[in-house]
């Protein structure tokens, strides 16, 4: 819990020290949008990660309000009990998502979606992958250059995951 609380201090502080006026602000002419998250997992891992995160606004290219998204993330895993003995345990994931932007105000800008996730582990030595069916919805702040979003992401495989995610995206 010392771990995330120290990680929620750095996120304000980085929000506060990245200014918010109007000026500094333009929108993306790319359609990219990149930045850092953080995700808490109530599923099957039981972690908190530290990740990036990547977004392709494809209503640019076509007619449609289409994101493309993908993420990584690497969890804070405490050392495993096997037998009598602690050994280490690593997790981490890749998720590749389309989220459908639903029509609002241009403040905010909610999205629902779907794709694959793929998680990878290791325990002792003993590695593991799965992939699983992802289904994600959340809510991108719409403040120019700097946008705030939090999510909710449920992976359904071997290892089921339940994680809300939130994070900084900067438009390039």
């Amino acid at each position: 819990m010392k771990r995330f609380a120290s990680l929620v201090t750095i996120a304000l502080i980085l929000a506060v020290a990245c200014p918010l006026d109007a000026q500094a602000q333009m929108e993306s002419s790319s359609g990219f949008e990149i930045g850092p998250r953080v995700t808490i997992d109530v599923g099957d891992i039981e972690e908190f990660a530290l990740g990036g995160d990547v977004r392709y606004d494809l209503s640019q290219n076509v007619d449609a309000p289409v994101q493309l998204s993908g993420a990584v993330d690497f969890y804070f895993a405490d050392d495993a009990q096997v037998g009598n003995q602690e050994v280490d345990r690593s997790i981490y994931t890749v998720d590749l998502n389309a989220h459908y932007m639903l029509p609002t105000e241009k403040t905010f800008s909610p999205y629902a979606g779907a794709g694959i996730g793929i998680t990878s582990s290791e325990v002792g030595g003993t590695s593991s992958t799965d992939t699983g069916l992802n289904l994600v919805g959340g809510v991108e702040f719409d403040t120019g250059t700097l946008q705030p979003f939090v999510q909710g992401q449920v992976t359904i495989g071997d290892f089921d995951r339940l994680g809300i995610t939130g994070g900084l995206l900067f438009a390039l």
